[in-house]
């Protein structure tokens, strides 16, 4: 018996069989399970774990190398701020002190690899 909701269990059946192999679908789950939770709950990764074969422990080392899976209620707003060479040196920075300013949401400090290397204007704050 799961403990997602019937939508959401559809919606990981579909990630699923887009892969060759059902552990390749973990990260896409794992946003699933935050979308179920608002954050990555412990039960959130064993669901994870039985949908896709694998012990839980090996989920939660996915969850907990990769910054964009939040472990803890975040609040409304989140806005993560990338801190790789490439970001730094596009005014990454520059965004974390100016958001450190404001009450209405929360800037988390985060590392991407690679994905930032080329920004688009939709990736930009």
């Amino acid at each position: 018996m799961s403990i997602w909701s019937e939508e959401t269990q559809v919606r990981a059946k579909e990630i699923i069989s887009r892969y060759p192999e059902k552990r390749s679908a973990v990260m896409p789950l794992l946003y699933l399970a935050m979308a179920e939770d608002g954050y990555l709950t412990d039960e959130g990764m064993e669901e994870v774990a039985l949908w896709v074969g694998i012990t839980p422990a090996q989920v939660r080392s996915v969850a907990s190398f990769y910054t964009m899976y939040k472990r803890e209620k975040t609040g409304r707003y989140l806005v993560s701020c990338c801190t790789s060479i490439s970001c730094m040196l596009l005014g990454g920075g520059d965004r974390i002190s100016d958001s450190s300013t404001s009450r209405r949401f929360v800037a988390a400090i985060t590392t991407t690899f690679s994905v930032c290397s080329k920004p688009s204007s939709s990736t930009r704050i």
